[in-house]
This record gives C-alpha cells, structure tokens and sequence, in this order.
C-alpha cells in the first residue's frame, strides 16, 4: 500500500523484503544515535521491521511507520522511514530518517513536507509536531527549512529537546 507520493519519493508499507536495507539504516550509528543512541543487531531489526508489519492490520494503530522509496525505483528499494504517530484527537507526530547514503539529496526535507501535507490535509489534523535532540544538527537544520516553526524547548533524560509544529491553515 502506498500512503502517499511526492515528487521523487512514495511513502509505502514496509515488507519483510526491506529486511536488508532497514538494517542497514538501523544498525547505523550516524543514523539512530539521536533516537535510540545506539546501533541495533540484526536480531533487533527483525523483529521490529515484524512488528511494524503487524501493526499495519490494526483498526486504529497509534502509529503508522511508512517506508520511503524514490518513484523512479522500480525495485522500490527501501530508502528511509517515517512515521506519523498519533498523540490527541487532532495532534500528531511525525518522524523520519535516511539510510546514510541517501543523506544530501534533499529527501529529507521532501519527506517531512510530504508528511506535514499528509497529516494536515489527509488526516485533517489541525496540529503536526516533529520533536528533535538539539544535538541532532542536521535535523534541525531540515526543520528550519521546512514549513515547522519553533515553538518550545524542554529538558528530557537525553537533553535538551526542541519542538517544532505545523497548523493545518498551513496548506489552506
């Protein structure tokens, strides 16, 4: 199933045939040190790329966690993931990120564009957050270019946290 498309990328269903990359983009340490802080094993992956299969025959599931291909792949060869995470009735969140050698290309901001649309205008949302480690530089960097404004700061076990949101009258 295809959640939705940008110019270059479509957000899909994740497949037990995207074992392969999805470790390659969990079991880097570039890539999950501001989430989870660590590399994951193979073992890891396995069985959270299962779960969030599982996840997809859920009625109401609390999350959604899509993966990212460019259109122009045919193979829909697994690029990234993101996810939109519900967290009121009309606020939610959303995440995402790249194997490494997709980094530079401009998918990231193309993604969290494509989910702020996808919140605000499919699933009517009237609130779309992104939550962000100020340590994560190249992360806020994206937020900043993207259609999110800053909006607070708080202090979490990790650090300092900065949040950004979109309103739905933003594509109105």
């Amino acid at each position: 199933m295809i959640y939705f498309k940008t110019e270059r990328l479509m957000m899909r269903q994740l497949e037990r045939s995207d074992i392969d990359e999805f470790h390659n983009m969990q079991s880097n340490y570039k890539v999950m040190k501001h989430t989870v802080g660590r590399a994951k094993t193979r073992e890891e992956n396995e069985r959270e790329l299962e779960n969030i299969i599982e996840e997809y025959n859920q009625i109401e599931p609390s999350k959604i966690i899509m993966g990212i291909s460019t259109i122009s792949d045919d193979s829909r060869l697994l690029i990234g993931a993101c996810a939109v995470i519900n967290h009121t009735v009309d606020s939610l969140e959303v995440g995402y990120r790249l194997l490494e050698e997709h980094w530079g290309k401009g998918y990231g901001l193309e993604t969290l564009e494509g989910l702020l649309r996808h919140c605000l205008i499919d699933l009517r949302a009237k609130k779309v957050r992104a939550e962000v480690n100020k340590e994560n530089i190249y992360s806020i960097r994206l937020l900043e270019k993207s259609s999110m404004k800053f909006i607070e700061e708080y202090e979490d076990e990790s650090g300092t946290v900065y949040v950004y949101m979109a309103e739905g009258e933003l594509f109105a």
